[in-house]
C-alpha cells in the first residue's frame, strides 16, 4: 500500500479514498484506496474488491483475494457483516410488530427466468401459462417489475437479443406467515 493511501487512512479521509476509488486509473491505487476504506469500516470499499474479483484481470482478481485475505481486513469485513446481520434482525423485529397491529409489511426476491420458460413453444404470440410464475404466485409472491436480459444468441453475431428476464417479485407478511420473516 502507498504512503499516500497510509496517510489518508491515518486521517481518517474516507472522502479522499472515495475520490481515489472512483477516480484513479491505476487499478492497484484504487485496490489500495478500497482496502483504506474496509479498514476505516466503509462498506463501499469492501464491495469494490468484492467486485474486483469479477475482473476479466488475473492480475486484478489475485491482488484483491490476497487484500480480502489480510487478516484485519477479514476482521472488518466480519465486524461489517455482524452489523448488517443485527440492523436486519432489528427491522425483522420492528416488521413483526407491525403485522401484529395490521400493518403491512412486504419482503421481495428476484427470480431469472430464461426466454424458453416464458415464451414456451409459441410463436405467434398466443397465450401461455408460465409455470415458474405460475408456482411463486401460488405461494403468495406477486410479480412487481421485470427487467429484461440481453445477450448474443449466436457467437458470430453480435446483435443483442432478448435472452429473458429477472422477475421482481413482492410477498406480503400477514400474522399467518409471519414465521418467514425468520428465514430472510
Amino acid at each position: 500500500m502507498s504512503a499516500q493511501i497510509d496517510d489518508l487512512i491515518a486521517m481518517r479521509d474516507v472522502e479522499s479514498l472515495l475520490d481515489i476509488l472512483e477516480d484513479a486509473d491505476d487499478w492497484m491505487l484504487q485496490l489500495d484506496a478500497a482496502e483504506g476504506l474496509v479498514k476505516l469500516g466503509e462498506r463501499g470499499g469492501l464491495d469494490f474488491l468484492l467486485s474486483a474479483l469479477q475482473s476479466d484481470s488475473d492480475e486484478v482478481q489475485e491482488y484483491a483475494k490476497d487484500i480480502l485475505n489480510d487478516p484485519a481486513v477479514r476482521q472488518k469485513r466480519d465486524d461489517m457483516d455482524a452489523e448488517i446481520k443485527r440492523r436486519h434482525a432489528d427491522k425483522v423485529k420492528g416488521a413483526r410488530v407491525r403485522v401484529q397491529k395490521g400493518r403491512k409489511v412486504y419482503i421481495y426476491k428476484s427470480l431469472f427466468l430464461p426466454l424458453g420458460e416464458i415464451l414456451g413453444e409459441s410463436v405467434d404470440g398466443e397465450a401461455m401459462d408460465i409455470p415458474a410464475l405460475d408456482d411463486v404466485g401460488l405461494e403468495g409472491w406477486e410479480v412487481v417489475n421485470f427487467i429484461p436480459k440481453r445477450g448474443a444468441l449466436l457467437v458470430s453475431n453480435a446483435d443483442q437479443h432478448f435472452t429473458g428476464a429477472y422477475f421482481i417479485l413482492r410477498k406480503e407478511i400477514t400474522a399467518d406467515d409471519i414465521t418467514e420473516l425468520d428465514t430472510k
